[in-house]
């Protein structure tokens, strides 16, 4: 799922590897740049169940070994999609119906330790039991270089189980950003709410790195 720009290539550049691995990919389509939803992550959590679907009706898809992967806005989704009561208010009664692992890419995780110690909600009290694996960067302008990790540390003991973070201390925002697609944004959401810029600075030396990691992760848990 891609980022807030729409799709730009990151997702491709993942889907590459994870089909020479054999496993099928799906990128979705959300928004276009510039239109990302005002409502939030909630408004397209509808893609994502949506595509759980269609892949689950396939005859050549095994519907119990399906992942979900994204970038910062499809990242934050990735996220939210390991709540037990996301799933459960989105596709009640399907039984297993769920995504079979996660690999959120550096997600807003300020946003949502806002959401774990909320009192008034639930996302994030009880969770659907699939793996998770987190990336994260040192410079991600988006929050602190230590939010992610403090997100899955606010977590019970038999969830942070199932739950990795893999940090890049130098990665910026978007660092796996196509070579020469390199920008700085203003997003109200950076800088923990504060706003402000926010650096995309492709590295292809790092990204290879949470490339092949993404790849061993879906093979591991995709095949059991």
């Amino acid at each position: 799922m891609h980022g807030s720009g729409g799709i730009d290539g990151r997702g491709e550049f993942h889907a590459e590897a994870l089909r020479k691995a054999g496993i099928a990919t799906l990128e979705i389509f959300m928004f276009d740049r510039g239109a990302r939803p005002k409502a939030g992550h909630t408004a397209t959590l509808t893609h994502a169940f949506g595509a759980l679907k269609y892949l689950a009706s396939r005859p050549e898809i095994d519907p119990k070994r399906i992942g979900v992967t994204g970038y910062s806005w499809g990242g934050n989704l990735s996220l939210r999609l390991s709540s037990k009561e996301t799933n459960d208010a989105f596709l009640p009664g399907e039984g297993q119906l769920r995504f079979a692992a996660h690999a959120p890419f550096y997600p807003v995780c300020w946003a949502h330790i806002k959401l774990a110690t909320d009192a008034k909600t639930k996302t994030y009290k009880a969770f659907i039991g699939a793996p998770l694996l987190l990336f994260a960067g040192g410079e991600d302008d988006y929050g602190g270089p230590d939010d992610c990790k403090k997100l899955l540390d606010s977590f019970p003991e038999d969830t942070r189980k199932f739950m990795a973070l893999q940090f890049y201390p130098t990665a910026t925002h978007g660092w796996d950003t196509p070579s020469g697609r390199g920008r700085t944004i203003n997003d109200p959401y950076s800088h923990g709410g504060k706003g402000g810029s926010v650096r995309f600075t492709p590295d292809s030396d790092i990204a290879e790195d949470p490339r092949a990691k993404v790849v061993a992760f879906f093979v591991q848990h995709l095949n059991k």
